[in-house]
């Protein structure tokens, strides 16, 4: 077994934790219940599993346009669910932005793990990103609707 395929199983597993706490706010966002705890936890070890492993292995493989556009689509999920979780907490946020940047994120994160696995060019990388982003914002139209409703 090489450091290279640990560094891939941790990254991996960093992954899984990224769509846990993906998970875990969803099911927030909809029961009304804060989630903050778990991703005040889960997040810096979804970060370090995540980014330490993926930057060794870059290093070894050298840097891609699918590696760059997965960095830059991270630290968009990441900024955008501090800033979301932060605005919940204070109430500064309503449930319908909310799930907005939930289903956003979610989106960006399905897009990342398709260029992890496909790794398109650059302009396919950008691509899957913007068309998950689309799709999520589609998807948010019936959600909005019932929130509004309700």
């Amino acid at each position: 077994m090489s450091l290279y395929a640990i560094a891939l199983f941790v990254h991996v597993v960093g992954a899984v934790l990224v769509f846990v706490l993906l998970t875990v706010e969803g099911v927030g966002l909809r029961s009304s219940m804060a989630a903050a705890s778990v991703s005040r936890v889960l997040g810096p070890i979804s970060a370090l599993a995540i980014l330490t492993p993926g930057f060794y292995m870059a290093s070894q493989t050298g840097w891609h346009a699918w590696t760059a556009v997965g960095l830059a689509s991270y630290a968009v999920i990441a900024g955008l669910g501090a800033y979301t979780g932060v605005n919940v907490a204070r109430r500064r946020m309503s449930p319908r932005a909310a799930t907005m940047s939930w289903l956003i994120r979610t989106g960006i994160a399905l897009a990342v793990v398709f260029d992890m696995t496909v790794k398109p060019d650059l302009v396919g990388s950008i691509v899957a990103v913007v068309v998950a982003v689309a799709v999520a914002m589609a998807a948010a139209v019936p959600t909005v609707r019932l929130v509004r409703a309700a």
